[in-house]
């Protein structure tokens, strides 16, 4: 039984932003938040990071912005881990400068949670 727990906890599965509580999203200024995403400490670093990005990327066509940069981050591990970073949201046209943009519409769709087939 312990066996099919810790096997349970090592699947992560993705919570779309519109099903996520309030305390994850936090707005900072007019287009800057706070986001943040917990799994469990079974969860790689890997898979937590693609599915911050995919709460960045949700959040940043959410709010009708075209790009993101992602900074300031903390990470916890504890009982669960938890991920906090600082995510500043752009129109378009494209900023220039600014080092490692992302555009939402691309990471939604690199990062799209396919269901398993039967």
């Amino acid at each position: 039984m312990l066996v099919a727990s810790l096997v349970g906890c090592a699947t992560a599965h993705y919570t779309p932003l519109s099903e996520a509580g309030s305390d994850v999203v936090e707005q900072l200024k007019e287009n800057v938040y706070r986001v943040e995403y917990r799994m469990s400490t079974f969860t790689s670093q890997e898979q937590l990071d693609r599915y911050l990005r995919r709460r960045c990327a949700e959040l940043t066509l959410r709010e009708g912005h075209d790009y993101f940069h992602m900074g300031g981050r903390l990470d916890v591990l504890g009982f669960s881990r938890r991920t906090a970073m600082t995510v500043t949201l752009y129109k378009n046209p494209k900023p220039i400068g600014i080092p490692d943009l992302h555009n939402a519409q691309d990471v939604f769709a690199e990062t799209t949670v396919t269901p398993p087939s039967n």
